[in-house]
Formats: structure tokens, sequence, C-alpha cells
């Protein structure tokens, strides 16, 4: 009994084993399903609000003029995607959303349709909105001057179609807004005569502004919200001008400098939905990068002037005179250039720009360009 015991246990072992080995020939016969890698996360609508940083259209075509200079020669020239014919766009090609939208919703993406052709009935286009438009401001725009849509009137444009139902609750999940703003026309009273109270005073209304744009569109819907720091006011060769295009301005740059501290504590630390491009730093160390600075490679030959250059009083890039002959000046390599004209960088400029912030935004938005 106890020999046949021995035998019973040696039986069963080679069973087990015998067992075992047909198990692995069967798993190599049928794999274990593949699994698929992670997918580019889809965001379907992109939506955009703002000044002449963000306008691709919306500020309508009329008689040749500082206010509708996008709408002429040389605006465009550089812009091959659109057969370097002018926009509206302010610079002399791609703006910031159109490289937004590259980044977001592919690689042959613009910036979406503007909000200045969507009619009342019309599906709104599957990239989303453009509402920006030049000239306008994040406060309302005092009285006696030309009405133009500010931020929140925007905001209440997009709000308006929701309710109406020509834009749905579903075309704002993983939808992003970017509030593209330069805020020119916001602190354009300020000079070196205004107090310190006067600026932070005016500097609180403007960040809260944003802010509270901010919290009307994660309170419509939209998951992911893009805002502009400031750009340096002082590097702007409106304000670089008056040195003869040498170095930047500083007290323009303290107003930048006041208006982003502000909005960086405004905005707290809600990195989940909110997102603040420093476009500050980055225009800063583009057209003055300090010693050693990776950017000093990429830095432009002429950082303080304008491509497009007009020294008249009032006047502006595109201007003519009767006879229909220019009263600017424009060079030959807008991409050496920093700056398009008075205020707006080349489409050459934001292309860096966009390519310096594209990691990180990819990152907020958890989508990948591979």
């Amino acid at each position: 009994m106890v020999r046949l015991a021995g035998d019973m246990k040696v039986f069963f072992a080679i069973c087990f084993i015998l067992l075992n080995a047909c198990a692995h020939v069967e798993s190599r016969r049928h794999p274990a399903p593949h699994r698929p890698e992670p997918r580019r996360r889809e965001l379907n609508k992109l939506f955009v609000f703002g000044d002449s940083f963000g306008d691709v259209g919306n500020r309508q075509k009329s008689a040749r003029s500082l206010t509708s200079r996008g709408w002429y020669y040389p605006y465009g020239k550089s812009d091959e995607a659109h057969d370097n014919l002018p926009t509206g766009r302010y610079g002399d090609g791609l703006i910031e959303p159109d490289y937004i939208a590259k980044i977001i919703l592919g690689p042959g993406k613009q910036s979406p349709p503007v909000y200045m052709d969507q009619e009342q009935d019309d599906d709104v286009d599957s990239t989303g909105l453009n509402f920006a438009v030049a000239g306008s401001g994040v406060l309302e725009v005092p009285e006696g001057e030309e009405e133009v849509p500010s931020l929140g009137t925007q905001i209440a444009q997009l709000s308006r179609l929701l309710r109406y139902r020509v834009i749905q609750k579903q075309d704002l999940r993983d939808s992003v807004a970017l509030i593209a703003v330069s805020a020119g026309r916001d602190y354009r009273p300020v000079d070196e005569a205004t107090s310190s109270d006067d600026l932070a005073d005016l500097s609180d209304r403007v960040t809260d502004a944003i802010v509270d744009g901010v919290r009307q569109l994660r309170e419509m819907g939209v998951e992911k919200v893009l805002v502009n720091s400031l750009p340096p006011f002082g590097c702007a060769p409106w304000q670089t001008y008056v040195n003869n295009y040498t170095h930047c301005d500083s007290v323009g740059n303290t107003v930048s400098s006041i208006h982003n501290a502000n909005l960086k504590q405004k905005l707290g630390d809600d990195a989940e939905s909110v997102l603040l491009l420093d476009l500050d730093t980055l225009f800063t160390n583009l057209v003055e990068p300090k010693d050693g600075s990776t950017l000093s490679q990429r830095q432009f030959k002429h950082k303080y002037t304008p491509c497009c250059d007009n020294k008249r009083e009032n006047g502006y890039c595109g201007e003519l005179d009767r006879r229909g002959n220019p009263l600017y000046t424009l060079c030959s390599n807008p991409d050496k250039y920093f700056f398009w004209d008075y205020m707006h960088p080349t489409q050459e400029a934001w292309k860096i720009v966009m390519r310096l912030l594209q990691g990180q935004i990819e990152e907020f938005l958890g989508i990948s360009s591979l």
C-alpha cells in the first residue's frame, strides 16, 4: 500500500506537468488579446475670444483705415495657407489661434471660422467658433468711443448660441477656449503721469473681468481654458519708437508685470481647468534673451523695429496717400523680424512662441502630437 501511494504521487505529478505544458502550447496558439496603446485624446472644438491677437476676420472689411487694415496689403503677405492674401488677421500671416488649432485639432487645422459669418439657424462649424474682434477691450467701451464687442459681450454671444441650441451642451464637452487679449485698449490711457494707485485700480478691474470670463465659460460647460498673459508692452514698437527702436521701455513693461501678477494670483491654483500662457516671459526672452539663454539661438535679427513701419503721427501699416502710394516702409524678410507692425508679432514669431508653448499645452490638455 505504501508503494502504491508513492506511485500515485508520481502519476499525479506527471499529469500536472503535462497539463501545464499543454496550457503553454495553447496559449502560444491563442495569444492574449492585444491591448491598444492609449489614443490621442479627442478635443473637438476651439472657441476663441479676445482682440486683434485672436481676430481672424470678425472685424468687418471697410474702407482702408487703422482699424480695417487687416483686410489690406501688406497684411497676409507671408500667409501661404491663404495664398498670401489679407484675411482680416493682424499680421503678415497666421496668428496665435491658428497655431493653437494645429496643436488641439490637428496639424492641418487653423482657427475656427468667425462668429460674424454665423447665421442664427446654422449649425456651428465642427472646429468651433472665433469671437475675437480687433480693437476690443476686456472692459466695456468708454462712452463716445467706437463700439466693439468686449470680452464679456463675446462670451455672451456664445451663451446666446447655447441658449437657442445653435450650440449644444455636448459641443462644449471636450472643448477648449482661448482668451487671447493684448489689452492694448484697456491700458491705452496709462502713461508716465498715471499714479500707482490708478494703475493698480485699472489692473484690478481688467483682471477681474478676465477671471469672470473664465468663470462664465466654465459654468457653460467649457472644460479647459487657455488665458494669455499680457505681452511686455514696453518691448512693442509703439513703445520702442521713442528711443529709435533700441530697447524696451521700463514703464510699459511695468504695466504688463502688474497685470500679470494680478491675473496669476486671481486665477489661483485651478491647474486642472485653466492654463496661463506666459507670453510675457517668452516675448521678453526672444526679444532680449539673457546671457546663456537657450532662446538666444532663436533671437531675431530685428527685435524692436517693425517689419512694416509708418513714422507718421497716427500713421499705420498699409496706409496710402491720395494717389495710392504707400506711406509705410516694408521689409523684405519678415521672418527676421519679431514684430510685424507696431503691436503684432510676425507669423514667424508666433510660430516660435507657440512651438515653445506646445509641450505645456499638450500636457495640460492630456493630448500628444505623436
